[in-house]
């Protein structure tokens, strides 16, 4: 179960807005607990910072160091073995006591304007993105849906040119 959980903004709006948020650091929350060792790849992959992100050889890399951990014939006490045991145990807490979870599937609605297919988005003077606040009290938060708009000043960008 170690990485399951809901779409990324699948409750808001998928407009120019959340693109501001997003370069405003606004990241996905994880509504489930993850391995610490897969959590530190992901943080890496959505750096600001397109050159402190991993290449492609490089996180193949890390998710194959992963991948051998995980099934290493020899030593069941691998890392992430132990991290992945771990939040099982706290993931499924997190099921029996949720009301999102209604089986072997979760139980959500999603925005109408919340598009999960490829397309081009072209919003013309987004800020400069920045990395998402770490939250100390909780080392597995992606990131807050709330306070991401608030301090942005809409009226200086330019959101209705779209070329």
């Amino acid at each position: 179960m170690v990485c399951t959980g809901l779409p990324p903004y699948h409750d808001i709006v998928h407009d120019k807005f959340l693109a501001i948020s997003i370069c405003q650091g606004l990241r996905p929350k994880s509504n489930f607990k993850i391995p610490q060792l897969i959590l530190n790849i992901i943080k890496q992959c959505w750096d600001a910072d397109p050159l402190k992100r991993p290449k492609a050889k490089e996180l193949s890399s890390l998710l194959y160091n992963l991948w051998n951990g995980l099934y290493d014939a020899y030593d069941d006490e691998t890392e992430i073995n132990k991290q992945i045991e771990e939040v099982d145990k706290i993931n499924e807490k997190l099921t029996s006591s949720s009301s999102l979870y209604t089986g072997p599937t979760l139980s959500y609605t999603t925005n109408p304007q919340a598009v999960y297919t490829s397309r081009l988005l072209d919003f013309k003077n987004l800020p400069e993105p920045k990395n998402a606040i770490d939250n100390k009290d909780d080392d597995n938060s992606f990131g807050e849906y709330s306070e991401s708009t608030e301090a942005i000043d809409f009226t200086k960008l330019d959101l209705d040119k779209s070329s």
